[in-house]
């Protein structure tokens, strides 16, 4: 894909984040503009459209808006989503002031979603995408998932829980270090 079309899909993830986080409820489209959250997505999928648009240069531009982003730091909120972080559409943040931290090196999947307090880095030099995070992947309150790992496609990962090691597709795992949850059936 070109870069400019990569650039462009930014525009249709933004879309598809607003969509899931108003639910299909007409009105919410007239209060998504007041969430702390909305306000964190929107600058993140602002600068990874330039990043793709104008490629490395964006690192230098970046310097310049820096007194904006200052000054934009109390409505954006508490959030540190690195522009070069592969966050596919869907996003959503619930708790936005308990703050959100997603390394550069992260490709997450789609319609993940971000209880709070999350924090998606690594333990030591990661090199790019060791950090995997599949499609409809839940991340409760203080989760932390330090890679390289991989979680896998509709995994959930339990209030404070911290994850170092690879999370099967469809796991829901608890505690410090994380471990899957018996399912008592």
């Amino acid at each position: 894909m070109s870069r400019v079309r990569l650039a462009l899909q930014q525009c249709s993830y933004l879309h598809l984040d607003i969509s899931r986080s108003v639910n299909a409820r007409w009105w919410r489209y007239l209060t998504v503009w007041f969430s702390q959250s909305f306000w964190i997505i929107v600058t993140y999928r602002s600068d990874r459209f330039f990043y793709l648009f104008f490629g490395k240069a964006w690192a230098a531009l970046r310097t310049l808006l820096l007194p904006l982003g200052f000054i934009l730091r109390p409505w954006i909120g508490r959030a540190e989503l690195s522009y070069r972080a592969d966050i596919g559409g869907g996003l959503k943040i619930l708790h936005p002031s308990l703050g959100v931290v997603v390394s550069r090196h992260s490709r997450c999947g789609k319609n993940m979603t971000l209880a709070g307090g999350n924090c998606i880095g690594g333990r030591k030099r990661l090199k790019s995408d060791s950090l995997v995070v599949g499609n409809n992947v839940f991340l409760g309150a203080n989760a932390v998932v330090l890679g390289p790992a991989r979680i896998g496609d509709n995994a959930s990962i339990g209030a404070g829980a911290v994850v170092i090691d690879d999370v099967k597709d469809g796991v829901s795992v608890v505690g410090v270090p994380a471990r899957p949850v018996a399912s008592g059936k």
